[in-house]
């Protein structure tokens, strides 16, 4: 025997093609539908001023939100704010946020991670500590991708009033994300100094960031002095708040006091774009 390998005959080769370019459209369309669930799942609220004063609450994909915007005039247009959830899922900081931005005349959209098949979260609340998932972070930037490209394409919204706001686990996935398509970005519960890829501030240079954490967090006690402000290395419009006795949540603290604080500082922020 010579040791020769003849070559599969043409139309084999051509098969295995185009098996293989059939797996990776099936393979990307799952992908597609699967982030799709999380935008399908996400919490709206829109302002009651829009409706005769009652506020528009439930899901995307619910009659009652799509009939609301249906009945919206040509010429409205609403500022718009994504926000993201933490660890858990959407709990009473997502939800507390959720009704600021609404009394304030925002339209707001929550994007449910766990909407997602086989979506495991990346943390133990009882104990703050963290757990190997490593699927999640491209997950979240994902999310955030998905979010932005179908709110700017409503008709409804002023595209250049679009603001994501990162809690935690959102707020960690929001820092990373480098693309444009944001008026400016509120990170929370996460101080931008992480291991490896989470370290500093990938959003692009001309997104102004309001930063704010707990002194007190029980997430973060290995970096207790480190926060985002550290890193916006002139960051033009952007700001760091460190609020002084107080734990993960930010808007649905224990702190009264810290909790009006953030909420003003977060309104003058938004505000301004």
């Amino acid at each position: 025997m010579s040791g020769h390998r003849e070559r599969p005959p043409r139309h084999r080769r051509v098969a295995v093609f185009l098996l293989a370019l059939l797996v990776a459209a099936v393979a990307a369309r799952g992908a597609a539908a699967d982030v799709a669930m999380t935008w399908n799942s996400a919490r709206v609220a829109l302002p009651g001023s829009l409706f005769g004063g009652l506020p528009v609450l439930g899901k995307w994909r619910e009659r009652r939100v799509q009939r609301a915007i249906a009945s919206l005039g040509p010429e409205t247009r609403l500022p718009a704010i994504i926000f993201l959830h933490g660890c858990a899922g959407i709990g009473s900081e997502e939800e507390a946020a959720k009704l600021l931005f609404l009394e304030n005349g925002y339209a707001v959209f929550v994007p449910d991670s766990f909407a997602r098949t086989g979506r495991r979260s990346t943390c133990r609340t009882d104990s703050f500590t963290a757990t190997a998932t490593p699927d999640v972070n491209p997950y979240r930037q994902e999310e955030i991708a998905f979010a932005i490209a179908r709110i700017r394409a409503q008709p409804w919204i002023d595209t250049a009033k679009v603001i994501a706001v990162g809690f935690s686990e959102g707020g960690m996935a929001l820092a990373r994300y480098p693309e444009p398509g944001l008026a400016a970005a509120i990170i929370t519960a996460w101080h931008c100094h992480g291991a490896g890829d989470y370290y500093g501030l990938k959003l692009p240079p001309s997104v102004p960031v309001l930063a704010i954490i707990g002194d007190e967090d029980p997430w973060y006690t290995a970096l207790k002095d480190k926060h985002c402000g550290l890193l916006f290395d002139g960051r033009a419009r952007s700001e760091s708040i460190v609020l002084p006795d107080n734990g993960h949540n930010v808007m649905n603290s224990s702190n009264v006091a810290n909790v009006e604080y953030s909420k003003s500082a977060i309104l003058d922020f938004i505000r301004r774009f």
